[in-house]
Order: C-alpha cells, then structure tokens, then sequence
C-alpha cells in the first residue's frame, strides 16, 4: 500500500515536470500557457520559459522564439524584453537552473523506474526514498532561483520607468507541485521500507 502511494506521487512529480520541460516551447494550444513568469509592459506581454520566450498581446500570444537549452531570459526581444537589461551576467544562472531542472528530473524518473522494475524491493525502496528526496531538494533550488529570477525581471522593469507588471505562470506552480509530490513520495518510500510487508514477514521467519 504504502509503496504504490509513493509510486504515483512520483509519477505525479514526474508528470508535471514533463509539462514544464515541454511548455513554452512552441505557439501551440497547451504549451504557450505553460511558462515560468510573464512580464506585461502596457498591452504588450512576454512569456518566459525553460528554452525560450513568448510575445503577444492582449490575451494572445503571436509567436515564440526558437528554443534553446538554458536560455537567457535577458536574450529576448521587444520592448517588454528591453525593460529587464539589469539581469544581465546571470548567464551562468539559468544554465545552473537548466542543468538542475534535467537532474532532478533524471533523478524522479530513476526512482520511478527502479521501484517498479524491482516490484518494489525493500532495498530499492530504500534508494528510491534517499533519491527522491534529493530530488525534491534539487527542486526547490529551482524554483528558489526562477522565483528571484522572475522577482528581479519585474522589479527592474518598473524601476526602468515602464508600466510594468508581472506574474507567475503554471510552470512555477508545476515545478513546485512537483517538489511537494517528490517529498510526500520521498516520505512514503520510507514508511514502507519501516513498516512493508517484507519486514513483518522476516520477522516471522526468525521467530
């Protein structure tokens, strides 16, 4: 029991980080709402994502850039994107966050493949346990680096003396989703490497 719980919210985990690998990429229905952070400067808007941007305006996007891995945020064009140049050197930033993003992604799709491979063995358990919870940790180091990212975009913008304004978007929200899915996984790993079956049953074998 406790070991298909921990099973599905990795799976879960695994399923929203997929959507936040995936989105923003190109203008198509679905993926064009899924970005970090938009930042609106009068009636115009740009969407940022994992691999590229998004413009538009109103409430419709018109087109996306070309993705690209660990795209710098500060690469974008238009006049929303010219309001943020203060970002500039966090090069290095968003290529840590892009490599932590494909870790921690690695690591949720890991845990997921060797529970079920194994029929959830109690030493892989165990493993899956220690290795979603790293996962988890490496999340939040995501999204703690895309919220001060996304933070300091919309704040440079109004300092430059646009009207400027800016949200989250479905993607922050994911990437959380996933970190708390990956520590309650984390957590019931645990419980069933304390208290599966296996354990009652090696008990009975010495007794």
């Amino acid at each position: 029991m406790f070991a298909f719980l921990a099973t599905f919210f990795d799976f879960a985990a695994l399923v929203l980080q997929i959507f936040t690998l995936l989105g923003n990429t190109y203008n198509r229905a679905f993926l064009r709402d899924l970005y970090f952070a938009r930042l609106n400067i009068g009636n115009e808007f740009i969407d940022f994502g994992l691999w590229n941007y998004c413009t538009g305006s109103g409430d419709t996007v018109k087109e996306c850039s070309k993705p690209q891995a660990a795209f710098d945020w500060t690469n974008a064009a238009g006049s929303a994107a010219d309001s943020i140049e203060s970002l500039d050197g966090l090069q290095k930033v968003f290529m840590a966050n892009f490599i932590l993003y494909w870790i921690g992604f690695g690591l949720t799709l890991f845990a997921l493949l060797s529970t079920m491979m194994t029929h959830f063995n109690r030493g892989t358990d165990l493993c899956a346990s220690f290795v979603t919870f790293i996962a988890a940790l490496v999340m939040i180091v995501v999204f703690v680096i895309l919220l001060v990212v996304s933070l300091r975009g919309v704040n440079a913008a109004k300092d430059s003396g646009a009207d400027a304004s800016g949200h989250l978007g479905p993607s922050m929200w994911m990437t959380l989703g996933a970190m708390v899915a990956l520590l309650i996984s984390s957590f019931w790993y645990c419980l069933t490497c304390c208290f599966g079956p296996g354990r009652r049953v090696r008990n009975e074998d010495k007794a």
